[in-house]
């Protein structure tokens, strides 16, 4: 079969040379229009349940709503492990399945069961639902707006109604977390002294207010030729109407919303918020969907959102487009090693005019290189994998590899053509090539697939190792069956095209005859005493062996992305106000540190995300200058931590993004090194914890060691009074509810203002749900 191939080759070079030159061309195009990104997708196969539950304590989410969920999924087939974290109003369940299940069926798997959860969930709960799936990178960008003219509730309208959908709209993106602003309502804010003027409970008002306003559907008429929508109008859409819609009638008079209330506009309480540069405005990350390419997502969402320019100015907004952007270390990366590929390559070239000492047998040499990395590429892209650091890494490694069989075959053709015209009888020019090819092509097959079967094992790792280094394996196997095809094939056809007629000048390099005597000499003397040099050979073997226990190793090398990620936590049940100044504390300081060159912040978290983060929690996006060297972005990554040292009984860790997501997907932490411990006792275990991160914090090298268990949150019980409620003729459900609703809020209904839709919500004013007076009354005078 090979010596047809090579035969075929020689016969038909023309059209050998021309496909050749075809996939080279569609290479280049289908190169140019190749996704690129840091790693390759090493997302675990996790879906993410979320739960929803307003006004619920930790304790209560984790037993009636946690352990309902994971007891309903965790007999789902292909489940490997479960993982679940509870906070405040919030529940998320990460179900992991085995790798070679179908993340698709899996989903379908857990809807499916979830639909059935509806009634075991308290009222007001829920529902549960997969969050969106995500790539491994999850955040493709972050950005921001502040606004020096527009308040917090006018800036948070415009992120939610214009640039949220925009974003939305970009194929690859699955989610948009939104932290900070205020989400606009118009709020009943009750009265208490004026209900109880006119005899009236919450309740009443509740009620009123859902008979107030809302919007409707009322059906169709239809006579015998004709069918009429039926649209209801006049419903009462702002706050004078609103205020007028009567809740009680007493003795011929109207008590109405207006009399025992104030209609205003408020914001929804918040679960976080985002600070820019030290200024309070809307932090927004665009979360990339299951398998989306970083770089192309990132250019596909700033084009979307060149259109929102005009909507920016009109409403003097600021807009900062690349808080974090991790597509500009991909392009960095990728500008490096293309860079460092192409030195490489006129390395190899240079030793191949040197030691070849004949331009047109180092051009054929050499033309083995593009051929065989632009053909691995091609193969690489049409069976779906997209090219990142990994790729270009065994395409790197293979470059010195690919020219070898050109080398051999183009060599010893070569020889052989010298020799054949010094013979008195030249055979055939053709039957030189042919035969010359011949006599190396075994040796290079068996090296060429030995060569590649070293990297084999790397195909069937498991794990998120498996998903990293794989697609490098592929590219150096890829890369070196490629170059055999091309030594098979191009290199015989372009041998007989370019050597045939060549003068053969009967010339010995230079550097080889440099060489010869030296290299003669060594064999002499190996020769001598072949026995001592296999002695220093395995002497050699045993002192590295043994030095190999001792060598450090890490999973990845330190990166050097330009960005940082800083956390920090202040103790439990610290508000978001505070941890907002804080954090503009800490901006400041940072922005300080020459190469930094913004700073934003989100605390607490986001309405849909699926961080269960309190509001004594931050995160900081750190960007530095595009110009600073590894040595530079370390001193900036010191200097940061010793800020942070600064500010005493805040807790804090600073790394950069891709070493957090890939240490995340392993452990489910963003730190490297991570101590579980379990038990019943929360006390004890909290205990304990703190004993372990002391001995930790004597380890030499360890750094930012943190308690991911938070201290005890701070709790404000309310006990009801049961005797006394039902004195007053109160049922403990009753008194629950307006509890809820004065001081969480209630929506009763929905308006629209354009085209947007907004709650109305029943509670008291902002400043009265800071004080508490829990002496029952009766029902009317709740």
């Amino acid at each position: 079969m090979l010596a047809a191939l090579v035969r075929f080759a020689i016969n038909f070079r023309g059209v050998v040379i021309a496909i050749a030159t075809l996939l080279m061309i569609y290479s280049v195009y289908r190169l140019s229009r190749a996704g690129l990104d840091i790693f390759p997708e090493f997302s675990p196969n996790l879906i993410v349940v979320q739960t929803e539950a307003p006004g619920y304590s930790t304790e209560q989410v984790e037993i009636l709503v946690t352990r309902p969920i994971e007891s309903a999924l965790s007999g789902l087939i292909g489940i490997d492990h479960v993982r679940s974290e509870s906070i405040q109003g919030l529940s998320i369940v990460n179900i992991y399945f085995d790798e070679d299940t179908d993340i698709y069926r899996n989903r379908q798997l857990v809807s499916e069961r979830l639909a059935g959860l509806t009634n075991l969930l308290p009222d007001g709960v829920g529902p549960a639902v997969p969050v969106p799936m995500a790539s491994s990178s999850a955040t493709i960008l972050t950005m921001g707006v502040t606004s020096e003219t527009k308040n917090l509730m006018d800036l948070r309208s415009i992120v939610d109604w214009n640039l949220v959908p925009t974003i939305l709209s970009v194929p690859g993106v699955a989610d948009v977390n939104v932290f900070g602003g205020e989400v606009k309502q118009l709020q009943i804010q009750i009265d208490a002294n004026k209900l109880n003027k006119f005899s009236l409970g919450v309740n009443d008002v509740v009620e009123a207010a859902k008979q107030a306003t809302g919007i409707f559907g009322a059906g169709f008429i239809e006579n015998t030729n004709q069918r009429l929508t039926l649209s209801i109008t006049g419903l009462p859409q702002d706050k004078l109407d609103i205020s007028e819609v009567v809740v009680k009638h007493v003795n011929g008079a109207n008590i109405t919303l207006g009399d025992v209330a104030n209609i205003e506009h408020g914001a929804e309480p918040a679960f976080g918020k985002g600070a820019i540069m030290g200024k309070e405005g809307v932090v927004l990350m665009v979360i990339g969907q299951y398998g989306a390419n970083t770089l192309n997502v990132s250019n596909d969402v700033e084009a979307a959102i060149d259109g929102l320019d005009k909507i920016f100015s009109e409403n003097d907004i600021e807009f900062h487009p690349t808080l974090f952007r991790p597509a500009n270390y991909i392009e960095r990366s990728v500008k490096s090693i293309t860079g460092h590929l192409f030195v490489g390559g006129l390395f190899v070239v240079a030793v191949l005019a040197v030691f070849l000492f004949n331009f047109r047998t180092a051009f054929i040499s050499v033309m083995a290189i593009p051929l065989s990395l632009l053909t691995a590429i091609l193969v690489l892209l049409e069976m779906g994998v997209n090219l990142n650091v990994m790729v270009i890494g065994g395409l790197a490694i293979a470059l010195g590899e690919v020219v070898d069989d050109a080398i051999i075959d183009t060599e010893n053709i070569f020889r052989r053509l010298r020799q054949n015209k010094l013979l008195e009888t030249p055979l055939p020019m053709k039957d030189v090539v042919y035969n010359a090819s011949m006599e190396v092509r075994g040796s290079v097959v068996y090296a060429s697939f030995i060569v590649a079967l070293v990297f084999v094992p790397l195909l069937h790792l498991s794990g998120i190792t498996g998903r990293l280094f794989e697609p490098l394996g592929m590219a150096y196997i890829l890369s070196i069956m490629m170059s055999l095809l091309v030594a098979l094939t191009v290199t015989p056809a372009l041998c007989y095209i370019l050597l045939a007629k060549d003068k053969l000048r009967n010339i010995e390099p230079p550097i080889i005859k440099l060489i010869q005597p030296l290299y003669a000499k060594s064999l002499t003397l190996i020769s001598r005493a072949p026995y001592l040099v296999i002695t220093i050979a395995i002497l050699f073997c045993l002192i590295g062996i043994s030095v190999l226990p001792n060598v450090g190793g890490q999973f990845i090398p330190n990166l050097r992305e330009g960005h940082y990620i800083v956390h920090t936590s202040s103790i439990s049940g610290t508000s978001l106000k505070e941890s907002i100044r804080i954090g503009n504390q800490l901006t400041k300081r940072f922005l300080d540190v020459p190469g930094i060159i913004s700073v934003s912040q989100w605390a607490g978290r986001a309405e849909r995300g699926a961080d269960t983060f309190g509001s004594h929690y931050s995160e900081f996006e750190v960007d530095l200058a595009h110009d600073l060297n590894g040595t530079e972005q370390q001193r900036v990554l010191d200097e940061i931590r010793r800020i942070l040292d600064e500010f005493p009984g805040l807790r804090h860790e600073a790394h950069n993004f891709l070493s957090e997501r890939i240490h995340e997907t392993i452990s489910g932490y963003t730190t490297p090194v991570v101590v579980n411990i379990y038990g019943n006792d929360l006390d004890a275990l909290d205990r304990k914890a703190r004993e372990v991160a002391e001995v930790m914090k004597t380890v030499k090298g360890a750094s930012s060691v943190q308690l991911q268990s938070s201290t005890q949150t701070p709790l404000l019980q309310i006990e009801l009074k049961l005797d006394k409620l039902k004195a007053h003729g109160l049922t403990p459900v009753e008194e629950t509810n307006i509890i809820k609703t004065a001081f969480e809020g209630l929506a009763v209904a929905k308006y629209q203002e354009d085209n947007r839709i907004f709650d109305v919500v029943v509670s008291l004013p902002k400043d009265k749900r800071q004080i508490i007076r829990c002496k029952p009354t009766s029902h009317k005078n709740s």
